[in-house]
């Protein structure tokens, strides 16, 4: 796996192109190691998920399934969950930069970023109908938010590739783009984010990830979040840049 940051923007790259960037073991461990590291570094503004040489992911190593025993698959089934948590959980936002196959827990995470950029001719692969396996990474719940529950259940019954086009008419993706182009376009919108906000941006997960979509709920939520955000210094700062007609300088307090 690779890792680069530059100015507030850390590009993950799942890295195995001779077997289209499988989540092995390592590269779940490598990956949980990064987020989690994201998570915790003041640098790291937004992360962009990726993979290497035209393929997003694979999927899981087929390989090395099943585990040798109940107890290794309930392991693996946690550090999975782990995994997808520090995607939805992150007050960072997240962008999935998509070339061509993603496939099985791949697509959930996928799914569960902030924002997904596909590029022409990607595909997301949901291979578990087809092989006796329950849809894991989460996808059962990212899916049905991200395009409703009848027509996640419609995608993962059949088990059928969904291309780009698809995919934003759908709503599994947020923007296509023309193939080679994903990780560029990911890349110039995380730059917009960098210059955002990042306690707004975190409120603004974080109320998403709770589920208040009820508007009582939403309304008593806000109550007390901007309460808060009333008082940051970077309210003060983006209030003081709207006057001063200037681009704000936020430091995350």
């Amino acid at each position: 796996m690779l890792t680069a940051l530059h100015d507030g923007v850390l590009v993950v790259t799942l890295n195995d192109p001779a077997r289209r960037n499988p989540l092995s073991t390592l590269m779940r461990e490598q990956l949980i190691a990064a987020l989690a590291a994201a998570a915790a570094d003041d640098a790291v503004r937004v992360a962009v998920l990726t993979g290497a040489d035209g393929a997003f992911s694979s999927g899981g190593d087929l390989s090395a399934m099943p585990p040798a025993t109940k107890e290794d698959s309930n392991e693996r089934m946690s550090r999975i969950r782990t995994l997808v948590q520090l995607v939805t959980g992150s007050a960072k936002p997240m962008i999935a930069a998509v070339e061509g196959p993603a496939a099985g827990i791949s697509v959930g995470l996928m799914a569960a970023c902030d924002i997904v950029i596909m590029a022409e001719g990607a595909k997301a692969l949901f291979p578990f109908s087809r092989l006796g396996l329950l849809p894991d990474g989460g996808l059962m719940g990212s899916l049905s938010h991200r395009i409703g529950q009848s027509a996640a259940k419609r995608v993962l019954l059949l088990g059928d590739p969904v291309g780009t086009s698809e995919a934003l008419t759908l709503g599994l993706a947020d923007e296509a783009v023309p193939a080679g182009q994903a990780l560029q376009r990911a890349v110039d919108l995380a730059a917009v984010l960098t210059g955002r906000a990042p306690r707004s941006l975190a409120a603004i997960k974080e109320f998403f990830a709770a589920g208040r979509l009820d508007v009582d709920d939403a309304l008593a939520a806000e109550q007390q979040i901007q309460r808060e955000l009333y008082y940051s210094q970077d309210f003060a700062e983006g209030k003081a840049a709207f006057f001063d007609r200037r681009e704000p300088r936020f430091t995350g307090k």
